[in-house]
């Protein structure tokens, strides 16, 4: 079943500027992650929020995993910094989508 997973409250300085890092990191342009189904980021009234829509939990969990923590991860040490609180993920069943 698709589910949708929304990301907000990153901690302080996360935004549109670590965003590219952690995605060009990835690679994720190029190579998108197997079960997404649709990913936008933007900030929405003054937080950095992402939605994503995926095939199940366990293709964002496995993509979480193997890919996006460690990109955040090398980022973060590129940059000084060690990874600390961790953003607020809401997730919930999605009734219907359209692909075109």
């Amino acid at each position: 079943m698709a589910v949708v997973i929304i990301t907000t409250d990153f901690p302080e300085g996360v935004g549109p500027d670590r965003y590219d890092a952690v995605n060009a990191e990835m690679g994720e342009e190029g190579n998108p992650p197997e079960g997404l189904i649709f990913h936008w980021a933007a900030e929405v009234d003054g937080k950095w929020t992402i939605t994503d829509v995926w095939e199940s939990r366990e293709d964002h969990d496995r993509f979480q995993h193997e890919r996006l923590g460690p990109a955040i991860e090398k980022v973060a040490a590129a940059e000084g910094l060690e990874v600390g609180a961790h953003p607020t993920m809401t997730e919930a069943p999605v009734h219907n989508y359209i692909k075109p």
